[in-house]
């Protein structure tokens, strides 16, 4: 029994069985069929298939993150060896804050157009009971941890006025700025410069 439990907490994610489906029309259409994998605690996974096999439906679903017309309708996902399925909405919320972060194929998704991005960047470490200049001081790190040249500047611009390999950054940045034990990446090098993939 021991044994067992032991395994269970050493695993970031265990999916058992999951299935997804998107109502179309009147229509439920399943898109994942028993979806099975286990990530062990600070391993590195690669999920690959072609284009709309259900990767990002993958990802989507480790955090309840599905469309509308997306339904989880069947299996189980732990987190941290919580049961992903039975959290309400503040847990769920907190879990999506503090345990896992997700970098999206379109940075466009991730970066508030109304908000600059030091505000955005800032705002993480707000949350995390940080503040003032030792929040904009983690900001401007966490963009030259991702090698933006002149952060400074970076963090005063709307995310429309950056290059999309620049959001690209931004949005890797913004996800590794908790420093979360799960790190989702859904084609995160899609829209960087060559420079930056090497």
């Amino acid at each position: 029994m021991e044994r067992s439990m032991t395994s269970q907490t050493a695993n970031a994610l265990t999916l058992k069985d999951l299935s997804v489906a998107y109502r179309v029309g009147r229509r439920d259409r399943a898109v994942l069929r028993n979806v099975n994998l286990t990530i062990k605690a600070g391993e590195a996974y690669g999920l690959v298939g072609e284009s709309g096999c259900g990767k990002s439906t993958v990802a989507l679903s480790v955090v309840r993150y599905l469309p509308r017309n997306g339904s989880i309708t069947g299996g189980s996902i732990a987190l941290d060896g919580k049961d992903v399925m039975k959290l309400d909405s503040e847990a769920l919320r907190r879990a999506r804050a503090d345990s896992v972060s997700m970098v999206y194929q379109d940075p466009g998704k991730a970066l508030n157009p109304s908000l600059r991005i030091g505000r955005q960047l800032t705002e993480i470490f707000e949350l995390a009971g940080i503040s003032g200049q030792a929040a904009e001081d983690k900001a401007l790190a966490m963009l030259n941890r991702v090698r933006i040249s002149d952060p400074a500047s970076v963090m005063q611009r709307y995310p429309h006025q950056l290059s999309g390999g620049m959001q690209q950054r931004v949005a890797i940045a913004m996800a590794l700025a908790n420093d979360p034990s799960m790190l989702i990446l859904d084609e995160p090098t899609t829209g960087l410069d060559a420079t930056v993939e090497a």
